[in-house]
């Protein structure tokens, strides 16, 4: 028995698609953090199950809620913004009835404004979303998914058919709040986990994060909607980054202050070329 597991709050706009592609589900149960646009009754009339439980400022905190109050043996965590490809549920079936496995990563595709990445390693994400529930609970903190030891795991094919169709960014303003929702909780796991600030950290770590989604992914392939996912997704560990610095005390230190004013002389000549350009501009014009 299969249980979809839902975490909502005032997604009424996106929740209809969601329950329309797990109809075929032995059960939905949706858990509401207190939404004031209708969503609990939309689901509701969808066949859902719906439990109350108070607003939590991202959904990691409250996954295992939601899966003790469903009844399935295996369950299917879903967000409101994620839809079930056509080829997935039968696959879903089918690995159900495997006795040597407990949990399934399935491949997400993830849509910004609209469009998704052409490049397989943007295309693809995969998300560990199918376990059983007597053998996997989920850690609490942001953007964590669960630890299965690997030969318990099976990892669906990377193909559209059998994808989470993941509507993330569909404006600017969603993805600035999903930025101010999730960058604070993560820093304070980064603080909670013992880890220490330094500027030579974050730069490595942005450095990577740049190369990754800008050249590996090859996102300028995709056009205007390429350059604007790479910048979001950089943007955002740019973020966490100032939130874990600032929530770590703000403090200035000497090794960091030497670090960056030797990157500060490394830029001198890139300075003095835009000095003789700016001058050479000036003389002809």
């Amino acid at each position: 028995m299969i249980s979809v597991c839902i975490v909502c709050r005032n997604e009424a706009d996106r929740l209809g698609p969601c329950l329309e592609s797990v109809r075929w589900a032995d059960e939905v149960v949706l858990l509401d953090l207190e939404s004031e646009d209708g969503s609990a009754e939309l689901a509701q009339r969808a066949g859902a199950r719906v439990v109350r439980h108070a607003p939590v400022p991202i959904v990691e905190a409250v996954r295992n809620v939601v899966a003790d109050a469903a009844t399935g043996d295996w369950i299917l965590a879903l967000d409101p913004d994620e839809r079930v490809s056509p080829g997935l549920p039968a696959e879903l079936r089918r690995v159900s009835g495997r006795s040597d496995i407990d949990a399934v990563v399935v491949p997400r595709m993830n849509f910004d404004f609209g469009y998704p990445a052409s490049s397989p390693l943007q295309r693809y994400e995969p998300q560990l979303r199918m376990y059983r529930r007597a053998e996997v609970r989920w850690p609490g903190f942001p953007n964590a998914l669960p630890e299965v030891g690997e030969d318990r795991v099976l990892r669906l094919a990377s193909r559209d058919e059998l994808t989470l169709v993941h509507d993330r960014n569909r404006n600017i303003p969603e993805a600035i709040d999903r930025v101010r929702r999730y960058a604070p909780a993560q820093a304070q796991a980064m603080i909670d986990a013992g880890e220490v600030f330094t500027a030579r950290r974050m730069l490595l770590t942005l450095g990577e994060k740049l190369y990754r989604h800008v050249v590996l992914a090859r996102a300028l392939r995709d056009g205007v909607p390429g350059l604007m996912r790479a910048g979001l997704l950089v943007a955002f560990h740019l973020y966490v980054w100032a939130a874990f610095w600032h929530q770590s005390g703000a403090q200035r230190t000497g090794s960091d202050d030497r670090l960056l004013r030797s990157l500060d002389l490394a830029l001198a000549p890139p300075r003095l070329i835009g000095r003789l350009l700016a001058a050479a501009r000036r003389s002809t014009g």
